[in-house]
């Protein structure tokens, strides 16, 4: 019997940016997605992280981890002393988040893994923030092809998909397919669109999509404005890079 290949909807690091998150919903409904994979970093440096978070807590068939901020969120939410980052202007954006997050969505986030490893389709697909050897390597497109074969042979996955780079790829080595779908909510390479993947799952292949698109970072600007929190971050959504 044939197996439909399946389609999914690939984001990552969203960073509480709910108006770019809003606009990739609404420019995949027409595709209709048969799950969502969720590379890390839903929350800090955007003002809305309640709003992300809901959307996830509402979605079915979603396959979600935590990233190195929210990882750090939680500490704050359990107590424990932040050391990094030690920039001010950056642990303002954490501690206002702390302060910001419902039970409700404290508690999803609680209960989310630092990775993933599922089957669907009969194929393996280790999902990762940073690589499948360390959570805070920052992988890029530019990264050699030894790194890539090496991260293959290191698991059993054929397809891993991670983010924390910000920067959209997909790369093939030793027969395994790498996916980065991009951020979301607070891209570094100079184009602020929302970036995100659809990835097709079948026995028989993998297909990769990449997508930028625009949405109103002026709403984002505004949240911050509203929030009264470090103008820097206004910059950084408007010109799609990372200055501090």
């Amino acid at each position: 019997m044939k197996v439909n290949m399946l389609k999914l909807l690939v984001l990552g690091d969203i960073h509480a940016n709910w108006p770019a998150l809003k606009a990739v919903v609404d420019y995949i409904k027409p595709t209709r997605p048969d799950g969502i994979i969720q590379t890390g970093d839903l929350t800090v440096y955007g003002t809305f992280p309640n709003e992300t978070i809901r959307w996830f807590r509402k979605k079915k068939k979603t396959f979600s981890i935590l990233g190195n901020t929210d990882l750090k969120l939680l500490r704050i939410l359990h107590g424990k002393k932040l050391k990094r980052p030690r920039k001010e202007e950056k642990r303002v954006m954490y501690f206002w988040t702390a302060g910001q997050l419902s039970k409700k969505n404290r508690r999803y986030l609680e209960s989310l893994p630092p990775d993933r490893d599922i089957t669907l389709n009969k194929v393996r697909i280790g999902i990762f923030h940073g690589t499948v050897a360390d959570a805070e390597e920052a992988l890029g497109p530019d990264a050699p092809a030894s790194r890539f074969r090496q991260l293959a042979h290191m698991a059993p996955y054929q397809v891993q998909i991670m983010g924390h780079s910000h920067r959209p790829y997909y790369k093939k080595a030793a027969g395994v397919h790498f996916i980065n779908p991009g951020s979301v909510g607070r891209m570094h390479d100079g184009d602020p669109r929302a970036s995100f993947a659809i990835v097709g799952i079948a026995p028989a292949g993998v297909t990769v999509t990449h997508f930028r698109i625009p949405y109103p970072v002026r709403k984002t600007v505004a949240g911050i404005d509203a929030c009264g929190l470090p103008p820097i971050y206004k910059k950084m959504f408007e010109i799609g890079k990372k200055l501090n």
